[in-house]
């Protein structure tokens, strides 16, 4: 409310009119702004009407045609007002400011008005656009995880062939110094503790890039965004630690068993 009180009573009584400013009036100048004043003299279809209040622009949630429109006037009259100065159109549209604690009821009233009595009619409330919004938000962090899920596998994937790309391609140089007296427990030991390193070394990478890229850079992309709110964890990267650590001493006790399978001389003679 701009300028003026609402009167409910000499409102619904006929004769005055509440006028919608233009778009941004609230957070503008209002003298700036292309509208009426209290007590002016409106009229609407060769009807007079006073002008009894100047409120801001009511934007809906959902689409609209003139939601953006800055010197676009809109002029707030009671329901049969309406209907007798234009009987052959509909309302186009109509606000229920509802207490919190009737909610519940006035939707299940225009559920039941829609459902009975006029099918066409379209309704949108504070649930459905809570409805819709989580569905898409649902559908969002589907397809997120899907993402995640993926990136993480090839990673996992990455890591596991680096890691058996190294052992096997030093197959001979483990030769050689089990030749010269390392035991196979010494050399399996040797190569759990190296994919123990690797793995670490992953995970340190990870925690420090990802605390940077998305603690602060995403965290400055969202900033101004407020449809979303911005929560940093590091939860995904706890998950896949305990992985990523299991396939650091599977792998290389796996290749140790194969490496196994041919003596040493054999490991020797054969070609880098």
């Amino acid at each position: 409310m701009l300028q003026g009180e609402f009167d409910a009573d000499k409102f619904l009584a006929g004769g005055y009119v509440i006028v919608e400013a233009a778009s941004g009036a609230e957070e503008n100048e209002y003298e700036t702004q292309p509208t009426y004043s209290i007590g002016d003299s409106v009229e609407l279809n060769g009807t007079q009407y006073e002008v009894m209040a100047i409120v801001t622009d009511i934007s809906a949630v959902t689409e609209g045609l003139n939601g953006d429109t800055p010197d676009f006037l809109s002029f707030y009259l009671p329901a049969e007002t309406f209907r007798q100065m234009y009987p052959d159109n509909t309302l186009r549209k109509l606000f229920f400011d509802v207490s919190e604690e009737y909610r519940a009821d006035a939707e299940q009233m225009l559920n039941d008005y829609r459902k009975d009595e006029d099918k066409s009619l379209n309704f949108t409330s504070k649930t459905t656009l809570t409805e819709h919004y989580k569905d898409q938000t649902r559908a969002n962090t589907v397809m997120g995880l899907a993402i995640s899920i993926i990136i993480a596998l090839v990673g996992i994937l990455n890591f596991i062939n680096s890691m058996v790309t190294a052992i096997v391609s030093r197959q001979k140089e483990f030769a050689m110094i089990q030749s010269i007296g390392m035991t196979k427990r010494q050399l399996r030991r040797m190569l759990i503790d190296e994919g123990l390193y690797y793995a670490a070394f992953t995970l340190i990478s990870s925690y420090v890039l990802s605390a940077l890229a998305v603690g602060i850079g995403v965290r400055i992309i969202v900033a101004n965004d407020w449809t979303s709110t911005f929560r940093f964890t590091l939860m995904p990267l706890t998950v896949c630690a305990p992985i990523l650590i299991f396939f650091a001493v599977l792998i290389p006790y796996i290749c140790f068993r194969n490496l196994e399978k041919q003596s040493i001389v054999e490991r020797l003679r054969a070609a880098d």
